[in-house]
């Protein structure tokens, strides 16, 4: 992902941060990667859902500021607006959201490609160095359980019959 910007002060190159739509394309190309049929379905899926739900719910998790921001954005082109707009640390908040009800996907399957979606999204963007690890430790941990206690969630309501039966 290419996201070098101009020159400080100092007349060093200084890294733009980009935004989630460059974020969530540049991923899910990767992802994407050698994948036909009904699985390259289900991740387009995953992915049309975390977009659907940062449309939507994104603007909980926004600083005043930055909900002011998203609002212009909405007024001059509404479609993607939150995408458009915002960064690493919202979308890493905003899938918080995505892996709660009601934006679980309603298939199983779906379900569980959506939940791994969103722990290697994750993992990505520790990778890439959008968000720090540290900093954001707490958010990491709250995802990270929420994820958890989906795929728990997933596993009583569809519990794997016993060998032989």
């Amino acid at each position: 992902m290419s996201n070098v910007g101009g020159l400080d002060e100092h007349g060093r190159m200084q890294r733009q941060r980009p935004h989630i739509d460059e974020i969530l394309t540049a991923f899910l190309s990767a992802h994407l990667k050698g994948k036909t049929g009904l699985r390259r379905r289900r991740i387009a899926t995953a992915d049309a859902q975390l977009r659907r739900c940062l449309e939507a719910e994104g603007h909980r998790i926004l600083t005043d500021g930055d909900r002011s921001v998203l609002d212009l954005e909405r007024e001059i082109t509404p479609e993607d607006a939150f995408v458009r707009t915002m960064f690493a640390d919202d979308l890493l908040f905003g899938l918080g959201i995505y892996v709660s009800e009601p934006w679980l996907l309603p298939d199983r399957i779906d379900r569980g490609v959506q939940l791994r979606f969103a722990e290697t999204l994750t993992t990505q963007l520790i990778s890439w160095r959008l968000i720090d690890q540290w900093d954001f430790s707490c958010a990491l941990l709250d995802l990270r359980g929420s994820i958890r206690r989906a795929k728990a969630a997933q596993r009583a309501s569809h519990p794997v019959p016993p060998i032989g039966r």
